[in-house]
């Protein structure tokens, strides 16, 4: 597992490990984010793995409305509330398995820039333990582990802030799933 800065060579170097299929943990807005390329199925695999986790639902983060328009069709009241909301914590649900968002941290738009498809973006611990803010316990949670990321993009201390509120969106009607940092 190899630590680095998220200075330009670091990034270069998460960039990377994510176009060869690799899992990484990379700071978000909101917490650490441990994530890969959200359409290889294997990166998605290893994420189950790393995490302990069933469940193959996942957020994503992405660089821009562009980018998410790419890859998913959002509707005329999802377009507004991302318009109004990004980037920032509000994680739109897109499909049965994501829901997106672009989130204020430049590195992790960086990255999905970079490889030019969003990024699965799930919690940087293991399934039913608390979410760390904190790169030394992240480090710390894996090094003795056979299942674990390729490279942690090690950020120090995140500020503790509030998971990204997640919505499904109809066409007349918003259902919040999850309460989070934004107010709907």
């Amino acid at each position: 597992m190899l630590v680095v800065k998220p200075n330009k060579i670091g990034v270069q170097q998460a960039v990377k490990v994510l176009r060869r299929g690799g899992v990484i943990v990379y700071p978000t807005d909101t917490a650490y984010a441990l994530g890969g390329i959200f359409n290889l199925s294997e990166v998605t695999q290893e994420i189950l793995k790393i995490k302990k986790r069933r469940d193959q639902k996942f957020t994503l983060v992405s660089s821009s409305l562009y980018q998410v328009q790419k890859f998913f069709k959002l509707n005329s009241l999802e377009k507004k509330l991302a318009k109004k909301y990004w980037p920032g914590p509000l994680s739109i649900v897109v499909t049965k398995r994501f829901a997106v968002r672009v989130p204020k941290n430049k590195i992790a738009q960086q990255l999905a820039r970079s490889v030019g498809k969003p990024l699965i973006a799930t919690s940087a611990n293991i399934t039913g333990q608390k979410t760390l803010y904190n790169s030394k316990e992240i480090i710390e949670q894996f090094e003795n582990k056979k299942s674990r990321p390729t490279l942690i993009l090690d950020s120090g201390r995140l500020p503790k802030i509030k998971t990204s509120t997640i919505v499904k969106v109809g066409k007349k009607k918003i259902d919040i799933l999850r309460s989070g940092s934004i107010k709907i």
